[in-house]
């Protein structure tokens, strides 16, 4: 497979789909033959600015391309992708397997750094992390599909798992899918951005502060930025306060005051105005509709 030019790799939420607002479900489950038998078969080299997928494979033969450098299994096999890792894979069309797709924001503090800092790996069957990871895939498939009580805990609970298990994994072995080597500075940047957003993203720091404390220019990182992720270094920090915003309106009786303060905002109708304007809707609609949705699965 050819590799892609940094530069000139599409960011992409899902492959082939532009970027979703919202949360319709905290993960994404779908058939590797129904993603790839509408492109003939082969997923074109991309990258996901903010989510990390975990890709079953089951059987046929897969030949899998990462930031341009390729390998290829014709064995049962569990790939971890983390976010803003270029992938492309072709298919036989016999293929067998899964995508799990998961928001980075959707991982507690303990394991973000998976995600974000974690290098993708490629486990074959016969080893101990294989065999958990595919039984615990297999319980977050089942439990995804069906509606039963207290369903997004417990999708929660398998993903924070998931990724203990990977970090293990990843602490315990030293083959990973990707080889040692220099990463491009833009993406050292970028990853150092992303960590100081995660630590910091509700202290009101302008662009020109987080550049500052990277040690680059505000119009460097925008740059960065924008050919990595698709949206601006505020946009970035906005979209992570929309998210964490989201979290405790779903998963806390917080008073919205509360959840106000706690996200840096001093003042409650500033930030209804500011979640308004991002979300399309008011803090307590979302809450509401989120109950509502609740209580019906």
């Amino acid at each position: 497979m050819q590799s892609v030019h940094q530069d000139f790799v599409p960011n992409f939420q899902l492959y082939g789909e532009v970027r979703q607002s919202g949360l319709p479900d905290l993960i994404h489950i779908e058939t590797l033959k129904d993603r790839s038998q509408h492109h003939d078969w082969q997923i074109k080299p991309h990258r996901h600015a903010d989510l990390c997928q975990i890709m079953s494979f089951q059987s046929a033969q897969v030949a899998i391309d990462l930031d341009g450098q390729s390998t290829t299994t014709n064995r049962p096999s569990i790939l971890f992708v983390p976010p803003r890792v270029v992938h492309g894979f072709r298919f036989s069309p016999q293929v067998i397997g899964t995508v799990t797709t998961i928001p980075i924001e959707l991982m507690r503090a303990d394991t973000i750094g998976v995600g974000h800092q974690g290098q993708p790996m490629l486990i074959p069957a016969g080893s101990t992390a294989f065999d958990r990871l595919k039984d615990l895939l297999a319980q977050i498939d089942e439990e995804y599909r069906r509606t039963r009580p207290h369903r997004q805990r417990a999708l929660q609970a398998m993903v924070e798992l998931c990724m203990i298990w990977i970090s293990r994994a990843q602490s315990a072995s030293a083959a990973t899918a990707k080889p040692a080597g220099i990463q491009p500075s833009s993406d050292k940047r970028i990853n150092a951005f992303l960590n100081l957003v995660e630590e910091n993203f509700g202290r009101g720091w302008s662009a020109t502060e987080y550049a500052r404390r990277i040690g680059t220019s505000k119009s460097q990182l925008t740059r960065d930025c924008r050919a990595l992720t698709g949206r601006s270094p505020m946009q970035v920090v906005h979209d992570r306060l929309i998210n964490e915003a989201n979290r405790k309106l779903a998963y806390t009786p917080w008073p919205i005051s509360q959840i106000s303060d706690a996200l840096g905002f001093s003042d409650l109708g500033y930030f209804s105005r500011f979640y308004r304007e991002r979300a399309g809707e008011t803090p307590s609609q979302y809450r509401n509709r989120i109950r509502q949705r609740g209580t019906s699965q």
